[in-house]
């Protein structure tokens, strides 16, 4: 009878550390897989980020509620993962950012992610920025230049809407689509050329920029949305290639068409 019990025991102890070391091998794969789960915000400095579709980090909030106005660095990286966004909403109505500096990291700007920054007088995109999201600029009063990327490739709807101050307006080559109203009642901007890249121009995306005297039209513009260019000074001018799309289009319009001093590509 003793010897079933000792052999009954030693059974049990068995179990109970076999359980124990499989409890623990599977804690130490959990630890090592173990990260934030995507679109879980977390906190880095003044920073609140998540993961985002690609499994890299975006910036998604600001936690800075002084009053004094700053100049906001993003990191390139948090933990070793990069920081590749600006997400939604991100950075929406914070009124004391006048610049934002963006590291090579980040590739997109979501909607509306500096809707309202009343303070942003200035910003520059880094050359891996491929796309500005809808609204992500709209009703910055005091934004006056924009540095573009020279890998852009899309400006969405409203992207720069009502940002009356603008005025440093250089479009790079590579860039596709300009979106409905991207810049509609930007009422400093004075002139605007399209580049050849260009293959759509959304309704009104110029319209109601009531300083725009001179827009020069490089490429054939195959989208052409409504309005474009309405409400412009009235001595507007539409420098534009013979026989585009966009020449009969301006001549529908009652656009002036200028003749160019040099041919357009």
């Amino acid at each position: 009878m003793k010897k079933f019990l000792a052999i009954l025991l030693a059974v049990v102890l068995l179990l109970c550390v076999t359980a124990c070391g499989k409890k623990e091998a599977t804690n130490n794969t959990n630890d090592e897989t173990e990260g934030p789960a995507e679109g879980e915000r977390l906190e880095y400095k003044e920073f609140l980020y998540s993961v985002n579709e690609d499994g890299d980090y975006e910036i998604v909030g600001y936690t800075y509620g002084g009053p004094e106005l700053r100049t906001v660095e993003i990191p390139a990286e948090i933990e070793g993962r990069p920081v590749t966004g600006i997400g939604f909403e991100a950075f929406k109505a914070c009124m004391t950012i006048q610049t934002m500096v963006l590291p090579a990291s980040i590739t997109y700007i979501d909607s509306y992610a500096f809707y309202s920054c009343d303070a942003l007088t200035a910003i520059t995109l880094p050359d891996s920025v491929t796309s500005i999201g809808q609204g992500a600029f709209r009703e910055c009063d005091n934004l006056t230049t924009v540095t573009f990327s020279a890998k852009l490739k899309e400006i969405k709807d409203f992207a720069f809407l009502d940002c009356q101050k603008l005025t440093g307006v250089a479009l790079p080559e590579g860039l596709l689509t300009i979106g409905q109203g991207a810049f509609r009642n930007c009422n400093a901007l004075t002139e605007i050329t399209v580049p050849t890249t260009v293959t759509a121009l959304g309704s009104g995306a110029f319209c109601d920029c009531d300083a725009l005297e001179k827009v020069t039209v490089m490429g054939d513009v195959s989208q052409i949305g409504k309005v474009v260019f309405d409400n412009a000074d009235e001595d507007l001018t539409v420098t534009v290639k013979e026989n585009s799309a966009f020449a009969k289009y301006a001549k529908e319009n009652g656009y002036t068409i200028a003749q160019p001093a040099t041919p357009v590509a």
